[in-house]
């Protein structure tokens, strides 16, 4: 090779091998997540945090303890890994097999003899090799933001649990208090001579009812509340350990029509682009799995000689080395890489249809919740209330029967806990949209 050709085959090397590269890392899936819902946490802290501009307060929301999961949580730090993992397939993807290297010793007769292979065929499929594999981790990091999104979810879901967990402990001590005060009564006009020993004992027992409720209610709050703050990662921190919950007031918000929100869905969801990005790679693998067909070595050989004037010298023999493919076409690689495009086209195909039907389960829960929320708020709980305390006064005023007393104290806790039931059910059916939406807070007009 002459002086002036070396530059420009060194520089031919360097831009065929050079280094592959994704802009889909960690720092990306956090952007992203910051735009649907909140930011990633740096990972590998030995002690839970909060995020920046969050500061501990005394009741904490649904919002807040989706930005302290994100910021924390151990099981999503863990599926981030499998990003590595791509980026490290990726750098594989790009890297050349080394050159060989043969050398001969001399024994007897024979001379000393070298030999160089170099594939070349594998300078030609890396274009095709790296790109697969830059989609593979594009496709890995969307869908460690659907990861993200789901954990998203399931921190409302939980929150919705907790608030109602604390909501029925305060209607269930609420309700002891009144039935011990109401059996309290009972047992002065049983002294007294005007009530009777089934009735005293009735309204014992249902005093004794309401307070085992009470503390039944008690436990399945803090069981609740801790379920929260593991998914928020906290759970062995004493980071929002004596926090209380807080909940938006219920509001009536028009949703957008279906068919708007499903097309929202199917453009939004991280998961649908990465189901795309899917087909796209098995594409890319199926055409080079079809090139490697065979091997295409340069061979440079190396042997001692002299020249015509006697002196020693090196003769450079360079040539070739060719698999011939008689027998094997890759037909194996090729089969498995058309299966796996078959699959990912089909893999496609459903993930479409469950978006869609995930939508529309959502959408169909809300306005339900919604409609029996606001019944319930405004004709029935009031209703209930004002005839449990008409029936109150007018027993303790010895105008009405015991029995009465207890079908409208029986009427109107079951409606509170019902009211309560229905807003948690709307929080969990908001929470439910928002994540088959791919985005937080783009539900409602």
């Amino acid at each position: 090779m002459s002086p002036g050709t070396r530059p420009v085959a060194l520089w031919l090397l360097v831009a065929a091998t050079g280094c592959a590269s994704s802009p889909h890392d960690r720092a990306w899936v956090s952007r992203e997540l910051a735009s649907v819902a909140a930011p990633l946490g740096p990972g590998g802290a030995e002690a839970p945090s909060l995020p920046p501009g969050l500061a501990e307060a005394e009741g904490l929301d649904e919002s807040t303890a989706v930005a302290v999961a994100l910021w924390n949580s151990a099981a999503l730090q863990a599926d981030m890994a499998q990003l590595g993992v791509s980026r490290a397939d990726l750098a594989e993807a790009g890297a050349l097999p080394n050159p060989t290297f043969s050398l001969l010793l001399p024994v007897g007769p024979r001379t000393i003899e070298t030999m160089l292979l170099v594939p070349l065929m594998a300078l030609w499929q890396r274009p095709a090799r790296v790109a697969a594999a830059q989609l593979q981790v594009e496709q890995v990091a969307r869908g460690l933001v659907q990861n993200g999104l789901d954990l998203a979810r399931d921190v409302r879901v939980a929150h919705a649990e907790w608030v109602l967990a604390e909501g029925q402990r305060e209607t269930r001590e609420e309700l002891a208090a009144l039935w011990k005060r109401t059996a309290e009564l009972v047992e002065v006009r049983f002294q007294a001579g005007d009530a009777s020993q089934v009735e005293r004992a009735t309204f014992r027992s249902e005093a004794w009812t309401a307070d085992d409720n009470a503390r039944r209610a008690r436990t399945d709050a803090l069981l609740a509340r801790e379920r929260l703050r593991l998914l928020m990662g906290v759970a062995h921190s004493s980071l929002l350990e004596n926090i209380r919950p807080a909940a938006r007031p219920w509001e009536v918000h028009p949703l957008r029509p279906l068919p708007e929100l499903v097309q929202l869905a199917l453009a939004a969801r991280p998961d649908v682009r990465a189901a795309e990005l899917g087909i796209e790679t098995s594409g890319k693998r199926l055409g080079w799995e079809k090139t490697r067909i065979g091997q295409f070595l340069a061979r440079l050989d190396t042997k001692p000689t002299t020249t015509a004037a006697g002196t020693p010298a090196s003769l450079w023999v360079p040539g070739a080395q060719v698999e011939l493919p008689l027998f094997n076409w890759n037909q194996g690689g090729v089969g498995r890489a058309e299966a796996e495009l078959e699959r990912a086209s089909a893999r496609y195909l459903l993930l479409r249809q469950q978006v869609s039907n995930e939508v529309l389960t959502a959408h169909a829960r809300v306005l339900q919740a919604a409609r029996s929320l606001e019944a319930f708020q405004t004709h029935i709980l009031p209703a209930l209330t004002e005839a449990s305390d008409g029936a109150r006064k007018a027993f303790e005023a010895g105008d009405l029967p015991y029995l009465q007393v207890l079908d409208a104290l029986r009427r109107q806790a079951d409606a509170r806990l019902r009211a309560l039931e229905l807003e948690a059910d709307h929080r969990r059916a908001l929470a439910w949209l928002d994540r088959g939406l791919g985005k937080q807070g783009v539900a409602h007009e």
